[in-house]
């Protein structure tokens, strides 16, 4: 009983290794893997720039919907 058992295991392990390959190829051609460019190459390893609060309310135009007491704290 116990060899039944570990002779199926096996089938199923095997049918899930084709089934997750079948998988993988239709993925592929689907939607190719392709190599980025070198700006994409450049923005993923650069290192990026973490921005403060106030830097970002000041790009977002945010005086507009803040109040007076806002302002004075951020631009402390």
């Amino acid at each position: 009983m116990e060899l039944e058992t570990v002779t199926e295991q096996r089938k199923i392990r095997t049918d899930l290794d084709m089934l997750a390959n079948r998988y993988s190829n239709c993925v592929n051609s689907l939607i190719p893997e392709e190599e980025p460019d070198f700006e994409d190459f450049k923005a993923i390893k650069s290192i990026d720039e973490i921005a403060s609060e106030s830097k970002l309310l000041k790009v977002l135009d945010a005086d507009m919907i803040l109040s007076e007491g806002e302002r004075l704290l951020i631009n402390v």
